[in-house]
């Protein structure tokens, strides 16, 4: 149902979200409204500090449209951000159609995770997992294997990642929840099963990786269909 949503009316955030969490991945709290004057009632329902996101399946990457918000501390701030966004989108894209806004709950973790998802015209669906955020295309430290894996197979991955080292247990460093990370990619590699053979693409950048027994949450969500 989540899949025929999205090729419905596009794969915005939102769509992909509900889309990745129907698979098993867990997402970030948040929100979906329609307009501005919506907002403060949103962040009351999801908690501030919030981070508010405009939603469009024509804006795959939002911080480069400038339409993304970080650590905002309540419903009236948010309301004002929202029109800045608005209006800063529209100068960016033009022609990208707004469905509106996501509020979602500000998280942290220890490190950032990117997951890719892709099918490969040679060898078939692949999942990479690599160092995540801003970092990812830097260092384009990461791991690649066919899809879909199992959860000891995700281990493997993330052994395979330096920049992960951290979250393994290194030296005095908090250990980070391996365990739910690789829970989360093997769920996100259940993409290539042919039931979603129409996903040729898909990506979760950031996911937030909390301290061992705290599990981990995705904030970030892109699904591509393959052409008509």
């Amino acid at each position: 149902a989540a899949l025929q949503a999205g090729r419905e009316v596009g794969f915005d955030e939102r769509r992909a979200a509900d889309f990745f969490a129907a698979l098993g991945v867990p997402m970030v709290k948040a929100v979906a409204v329609s307009d501005a004057r919506r907002i403060a009632a949103a962040v009351g329902e999801v908690g501030a500090p919030v981070v508010l996101k405009i939603l469009s399946a024509d804006i795959p990457h939002k911080t480069e449209a400038e339409g993304v918000a970080l650590g905002i501390p309540d419903g009236q701030t948010a309301a004002v951000a929202a029109r800045e966004i608005e209006k800063r989108v529209k100068a960016c894209a033009p022609s990208a159609r707004l469905q509106g806004f996501l509020v979602q709950k500000m998280e942290r973790g220890l490190v950032e995770v990117i997951l890719g998802f892709r099918r490969d015209p040679l060898v078939g669906p692949t999942i990479t997992v690599g160092l995540g955020g801003v970092l990812a295309e830097i260092y384009k430290d990461a791991s690649t294997r066919l899809a879909p894996v199992d959860e000891s197979e995700a281990l493997q991955m993330i052994a395979e990642v330096k920049g992960l080292a951290t979250i393994r247990g290194y030296r005095n460093l908090p250990k980070g929840d391996v365990a739910a990370l690789a829970k989360t990619i093997a769920a996100f590699s259940a993409l290539a099963h042919k039931q979603f053979a129409d996903v040729v693409e898909a990506e979760i950048n950031p996911l937030l990786v909390k301290r061992d027994g705290e599990g981990a949450v995705a904030v970030d969500g892109l699904v591509v269909l393959v052409g008509p």
